[in-house]
């Protein structure tokens, strides 16, 4: 398993790759802060769950979205350039890379998600066969859940992640996206007995970047 430190190395050189491929200066917030806004709430609700390590939760989070910033350039699913990267390396990395998008890890027909896939049907296939196999456990569902809660701005409501969905897109949200990240607060707030957007003011935010700068 990748260790915290090594989660943050291949951050960093994340961004040095995407620096050199032709990335703005300055908005590499986007994607820090919302992988590690991932992170560190996923850690923080392991911390209260109590049957999830929180390290190993934290860098799942962090590393979710490992193939993220190859997807223009090989326009194809970044789950599954992020799994194709790391099921040599770390098998927990590529499995959430895939599970990450899917809440519960059910995909819907390939019809609602072409374009995510950019038009690859036997990626597609792939993913939906994997994901058959494997039934969603709680680090699945953990991810899920923090990857609808968390953006470049911090940590946000499911609507507010669905309106910036809509702006970023063009597009509203699919109506299998929203009702699975319901769903999945609905189960997490009962796991915990209280409701997730409660942790928002116990996470301290000194991780984040703020628009312009590249760098802590």
């Amino acid at each position: 398993m990748f260790s915290k430190s090594d989660a943050q190395d291949f951050i960093s050189d994340l961004l040095q790759f995407d620096l050199a491929h032709g990335r703005e200066s300055g908005t590499w917030y986007k994607f820090h802060n919302h992988v590690y806004g991932v992170g560190y709430l996923a850690q923080k609700m392991a911390d209260v769950l109590g049957y999830i390590d929180p390290e190993k939760a934290w860098i799942l989070g962090v590393m979710h979205d490992a193939g993220k910033i190859h997807e223009q350039l090989e326009q194809r699913f970044h789950g599954l350039i992020g799994y194709e990267f790391f099921k040599d390396k770390d098998d927990e990395i590529a499995i959430i890379s895939l599970t990450h998008t899917f809440h519960f890890n059910r995909i819907p027909p390939y019809e609602k998600v072409e374009k995510m896939f950019f038009g690859r049907r036997e990626d597609y296939n792939f993913v939906a066969d994997f994901l058959a196999q494997h039934p969603a456990n709680e680090y699945d569902k953990l991810i899920q859940m923090c990857d609808s809660l968390a953006n470049c701005s911090g940590f946000v409501t499911l609507e507010q992640r669905e309106e910036e969905f809509s702006q970023r897109n063009n597009m509203s949200v699919p109506d299998y996206m929203a009702s699975g990240a319901n769903l999945l607060k609905d189960f997490f707030d009962k796991r915990l007995g209280r409701d997730v957007y409660s942790f928002y003011e116990e996470i301290p935010c000194d991780f984040m970047l703020t628009p312009g700068n590249d760098y802590q």
